[in-house]
């Protein structure tokens, strides 16, 4: 039977808000993902909370493991170095694939993302200046037009913003603006190995920033996710 509008709006919501605070890296890697809490929470059916939890496992950020229930994935320190070697692969060549290519709207764009980012981080508010950082970085590769390595790429941005998100000691989240603003400024005015180079660079800057030790997490769900 098809979903009905109501239905698809609401799952929707859900995800939205759902994939907003994995990346904003306040439901921590490792953290439950219960159907009843949820479905209260949103008051909604834990059939639509059941088909928003298959999409985020879809999306490589949520792992559902039968007899267990789904939880925000967590990463082994000896998978990291595949994953952010993986980042560089996929998102260093999308660098060079737009470079000297996009329109002035596209790079306004982009020049507005690393402002609103910092003015973010100044302003104190991290999770949503993290997930400002997440935009810039989806746009990047969305703008080459290339659906499957942007797709490949998006996956890759959200797993290892979650390994930020449980190996990163200092709290810092990882990306930097300035790093933003030189690669904006590569991007448009450099050549394309500039930006491949300069790309790799920034995610070494991220990978290495890492304390790769796993620590306990417990999220109250009703907290971080109650309607205020």
């Amino acid at each position: 039977m098809e979903k009905s509008k109501s239905s698809r709006n609401q799952e929707q919501v859900i995800y939205d808000r759902l994939f907003d605070v994995i990346l904003e890296q306040k439901l921590q890697p490792g953290a439950r993902l219960t159907e009843e809490p949820l479905a209260e929470i949103f008051g909604v059916s834990r059939t639509i909370i059941r088909r928003v939890l298959l999409r985020l496992s879809h999306e490589g950020v949520v792992e559902i493991k039968p007899n267990v229930g789904a939880s925000v994935v967590m990463t082994s320190p000896e998978e990291v170095a595949q994953f952010f070697e993986a980042r560089k692969v996929v998102e260093g060549a999308l660098a060079s694939m737009i470079t000297g290519k996009l329109t002035p709207y596209q790079v306004e764009m982009l020049y507005s993302m690393v402002r609103e980012e910092s003015r973010l981080f100044e302003m104190g508010n991290r999770a949503k200046g993290l997930r400002k950082s997440t935009e810039f970085h989806f746009y990047l590769v969305e703008a080459a037009g290339n659906q499957p390595l942007a797709e490949m790429a998006k996956k890759l941005i959200a797993r290892t913003s979650l390994i930020v998100s449980q190996y990163n000691l200092s709290g810092s989240g990882g990306c930097a603006c300035n790093d933003h603003s030189a690669l904006v400024e590569v991007i448009v005015n450099g050549q394309p190995d500039e930006a491949e180079s300069l790309m790799r660079e920034h995610i070494d800057h991220i990978q290495h920033g890492l304390f790769l030790k796993d620590k306990s997490v417990e999220t109250d769900l009703y907290a971080l996710l109650k309607p205020e």
